[in-house]
């Protein structure tokens, strides 16, 4: 199973293309510029619009454009307005599931895990996806 689903990484790909392109597009060009399905990131532009990170202009010029820099953007704050706490494990949302919580080794080492991943994923601003993406497009010139 993906730890970071679908959603999440088209959610990522469009911020990263209204980052780049600095303006308001509409979502008709966004999926196909990213190539993902219009219907499905319809929904997750609406998603993302619910939790500040991008704003709808209604329109002929309108479209959907970032609410805020990409350097104040990290991943870890899209992947949990996208799908929620990242979790390693069930008994970390909720660890009335399972009675050996407070004993379980696993549990222990998936716990500090869980911390060095957010962390990293809380460095990762969006501006470094751009970035990456340009570095990769001026490699492949």
């Amino acid at each position: 199973m993906a730890i970071i689903k679908r959603e999440t990484d088209y959610a990522v790909r469009a911020m990263a293309r209204l980052a780049h392109d600095a303006e308001s597009l509409p979502v008709s060009t966004l999926a196909r510029e990213e190539d993902i399905p219009e219907l499905f990131l319809r929904k997750i532009m609406q998603t993302l619009s619910r939790a500040g990170f991008v704003e709808s202009r209604q329109g002929p010029f309108g479209g959907y454009h970032l609410a805020r820099p990409p350097g104040e953007v990290t991943v870890l704050d899209i992947l949990e307005a996208v799908q929620g706490p990242l979790v390693m494990n069930e008994c970390f949302a909720t660890p009335e599931v399972c009675g050996r919580v407070d004993f379980c080794p696993l549990r222990k080492r998936l716990a500090e895990l869980q911390v060095e991943l957010n962390a990293s994923l809380d460095k990762m601003s969006l501006a470094d996806i751009v970035d990456a993406i340009a570095a990769t497009e001026g490699a492949r010139k």
